[in-house]
C-alpha cells in the first residue's frame, strides 16, 4: 500500500510540475476583478507537491520544467539576502495552519498587481543557491485573475500565509535595523499583554508590541498596523480578527 500510494504521489507531482502553456506566451496584465479581501486559496494537491518536492527530494527530478501556479502573491523583505523574495502560496485546508509557498522570480517586477492578489504564475521551476529553499521559479510571467485593493502597507504580512509571516518576523527579530521605521500589517495571536506570536504554532514566534487599545484576552487573533521600531511593532492600531 505504502508503495501504491508513493506512486500515485509521484504521478501527481509530476502532473502538477509540468503545467501547461507557453510562459513566453504568458504576459503580466491587470485584473478584471478586484476585491478588498485577501483570497483564501484551498489546494490539497499542491501542498503534496510543495512536501514532496521540499522534503521528500522530488525537486532535482523536475528542475528545468516549465511550471504554472496559481495562488495569492506575496512578498517579503529579506534582510539577510538583502532583497525582496515573491511568493505565490495557499492552503492546505480550512484551518489555514498548513500552507504551501513557491518562490518566484517575476519576469518584470514593476508591472506585478498589488500583493494580496489572486495570480497564475508561468515560469521554469530551477534549483538555485540563492533560492530561499533551494528552488524557485524563474522567469515568471504573473498575470492577475483578481486584484486586491484593501488596506495596503510596506510590509503587509495580511498577504503572506504563516510561513511567509513567521520568515518575515524573524527578519524584524534579527535584523531590526533593516526594518527602522516601516510600516507594516500584520496578523497573530495575542501571547501577552505586550506580546504577538504566530497565529497557529507556540514556539516559533514572539515579537513585541504597543497598541491604542486595551490588549484582549492570550490567545486572541487579531490584526495589528503600525510601525517597526527597535525590533518591535509599536503605535499599533489593534483589531480582533472574526
Amino acid at each position: 500500500m505504502k508503495k501504491l500510494y508513493m506512486a500515485l504521489a509521484f504521478i501527481l507531482t509530476t502532473l502538477l510540475l509540468s503545467g501547461c502553456g507557453d510562459a513566453e506566451g504568458a504576459s503580466d496584465k491587470k485584473a478584471e476583478n478586484t476585491t478588498k479581501e485577501i483570497p483564501v486559496i484551498l489546494n490539497q494537491a499542491e501542498y503534496l507537491l510543495y512536501q514532496n518536492v521540499f522534503y521528500n527530494e522530488y525537486g532535482p527530478q523536475f528542475e528545468g520544467q516549465e511550471v504554472t501556479k496559481r495562488g495569492v502573491l506575496g512578498k517579503i523583505q529579506d534582510a539577510f539576502s538583502n532583497r525582496a523574495r515573491y511568493y505565490v502560496w495557499g492552503y492546505l485546508d480550512n484551518t489555514m495552519c498548513c500552507d504551501w509557498q513557491w518562490e518566484i522570480v517575476p519576469r518584470d517586477e514593476k508591472s506585478l498587481p498589488p500583493v494580496g492578489s489572486l495570480v497564475t504564475a508561468k515560469g521554469i521551476f530551477r534549483a538555485d543557491e540563492s533560492a530561499l529553499d533551494g528552488y524557485w521559479i524563474t522567469d515568471a510571467a504573473v498575470e492577475a485573475e483578481t486584484e486586491y485593493t484593501g488596506v495596503q502597507e510596506e510590509m503587509n504580512m495580511l498577504a503572506m500565509s504563516c510561513t511567509l509571516e513567521r520568515v518575515q518576523m524573524l527578519n524584524i527579530l534579527y535584523r531590526p535595523e533593516a526594518f527602522e521605521g516601516k510600516p507594516f500589517i500584520a496578523y497573530g495571536r495575542i501571547a501577552a499583554v505586550d506580546t504577538l506570536e504566530d497565529p497557529y504554532y507556540n514556539g516559533s514566534w514572539q515579537i513585541p508590541f504597543t497598541a491604542k487599545a486595551e490588549c484582549p484576552a492570550i490567545g486572541t487573533m487579531v490584526i495589528l498596523q503600525g510601525t517597526v521600531k527597535s525590533g518591535a511593532l509599536t503605535d499599533c492600531l489593534l483589531t480582533v480578527m472574526p
